[in-house]
This record gives C-alpha cells, structure tokens and sequence, in this order.
C-alpha cells in the first residue's frame, strides 16, 4: 500500500500512519483514525460553524438519488476523459476528489480504469460527508478538510476532481504534479432546469466563472459537455433530488406541495467539465 499524500494541518510535516490507530507528524501532532476509517484534518480554526459543510439530509439524499444510477451518463463521460484524453507516467495516478461529498464520484471515476491504476484521496468540510465516504469506500482514503487550505503534500497529486464544489486555485496548483490535471465539473446553463421552474418565476441560466476563477494558476485546456435528460417517475425521487441541492432551502411551502404533486416529470442535466493544466511560466 502506499503511503498518503497527506501532511499535517498545524507544521506540515507529513503524516505517517503509526499502526496505533492514528497518524502522526515529526512534532508529534497526531489525528485518531475513526472507525469508519477517515480522520479530521481540519482545525477549529477554519471552521466557520459548529458543523460546516452538507448536513446529514443532503448526504443521505445525494447516496441515494446517485446510487439510483440518474447520473450515470456524467460518471462515463468523465471516465473516458480520463482514460482516452490523459496520460500519466507508468500509467498510474494519485488522484484527489476535493469536496468528495460521500465518495461516489471518486469510487466510480477514478477506481477500476482501464489500462490504469490509482490511490485515490478525498476531502471534505463535511463531517458527516467523509463518514459516510470512509464507512463505503474502503479502498479509497477520505480526510476532513477545507480546499483552502488543503493537507495535502506538494506537487503529489496527478489529477484533481472537483464536482459541484468550490475551488481555490493556489492550493490545487500547490499540490498537483507538473504535468497533472484539474478536472472541475460545474453546472451547465439548463442544469436542472425543470426544478428550478418548480421553485422559482422564472428560470435564471447557470453561468460558468469556473474559467476566470483558475486562470491565474492554471492553463485553460477545454470545456466538454454532457448532457442528457433523466425521468423521474414518483414524487420521493424527485423530492430526494429536490434536498440534495440548494433549491431546497429556497422552496416556498406553496412550491413544495407543487413538487409533491408531481407525479412524472423529465429533467435536465446539463454538466461543463472544464480540464486545466499548469500554467507554463517563462524562465
């Protein structure tokens, strides 16, 4: 097995699995692995909240609505990305899912490739996210963290995914290879358009700033589309899709009773994945 690309959040130092159940730094600062097999590497200091990031609701809700396979099209598109479109050194990568949710996108993008291999780590704000990824995701090593300041070893990872979630350029380019990826998925502009609809007057198109917000330490390289439409059949599978997005906490109690009325509907999903490499710097 090898070692993780992780370092401590307090001197940055790297961490080192001790086998006492907890990994530890030369200055001795040590991180209990939980039962579920993640530990916490965020410090109250960057904590904006008691419990920050996607609460147990939108955890449960997300599992379930992806597990259901609505999503699928996405997971293959970025596979072939993957396999077809880059190339790494011996055909092996490490592989960070930055704001990994509950781990799925990492299991099902990054894990049994063909023609390659990977140590895949993922980080989350939320708690209650990285358990649930740890608890299912064995083979995968899960961490809490911000992507602000992430613990993570310079230049050691080979591709970055970010999926719906938010990015800091300097840290990505901090810890990615020279001749790594960034794969940042964002929504397109008709993403769940019919939901909105459901929950607002009128429809406001996604924009994608995703471009502007990387530009100063990455090389732009593309932007790819998939896009497909899901039909949702019954109202509990809507309303699961309803709570793993902020719509949620803008629906009226007048619109929920609308949504709770809808019985078969067909949704837009509407995904950019925008690819970036190191920015080439002259001597």
């Amino acid at each position: 097995m090898h070692p993780q690309p992780i370092i401590c959040p307090y001197c940055q130092n790297p961490l080192i699995n001790t086998g006492n159940k907890n990994y530890a730094c030369d200055l001795n600062h040590c991180f209990d692995i939980a039962k579920e097999g993640y530990i916490n590497l965020l410090p109250v200091n960057q904590k904006k909240s008691k419990a920050p990031g996607d609460n147990e609701m939108m955890i449960a809700a997300r599992r379930i609505f992806l597990e259901l396979g609505f999503y699928d099209p996405l997971i293959d598109r970025l596979k072939t990305i993957i396999q077809t479109d880059f190339s790494f050194n011996n055909n092996h990568f490490v592989a960070l899912d930055a704001g990994c949710g509950e781990g799925y996108y990492s299991e099902k993008v990054m894990n049994n490739l063909s023609g390659l291999t990977s140590q895949i780590i993922g980080t989350d704000i939320s708690k209650y996210a990285v358990k649930n990824a740890a608890k299912k995701y064995k083979e995968n090593f899960y961490f809490v963290s911000s992507v602000f300041n992430l613990p993570v070893a310079t230049n050691s990872t080979d591709l970055i995914l970010s999926i719906f979630s938010p990015i800091h350029s300097e840290e990505f380019r901090r810890i990615l290879s020279k001749n790594g990826y960034v794969v940042v998925v964002s929504p397109g502009e008709n993403h769940l358009k019919e939901l909105a609809e459901l929950i607002y007057e009128t429809f406001k198109p996604h924009e994608n700033n995703v471009i502007e917000k990387m530009a100063p330490s990455f090389e732009y390289q593309t932007t790819k589309k998939a896009t497909f439409s899901i039909h949702i059949k019954d109202t509990e599978n809507l309303l699961i899709l309803l709570k793993m997005t902020p719509y949620f906490w803008s629906t009226s109690k007048e619109n929920l009773v609308k949504i709770e009325s809808c019985k078969d509907i067909t949704i837009t999903c509407d995904f950019n994945i925008s690819i970036f490499k190191h920015r080439v710097t002259s001597s």
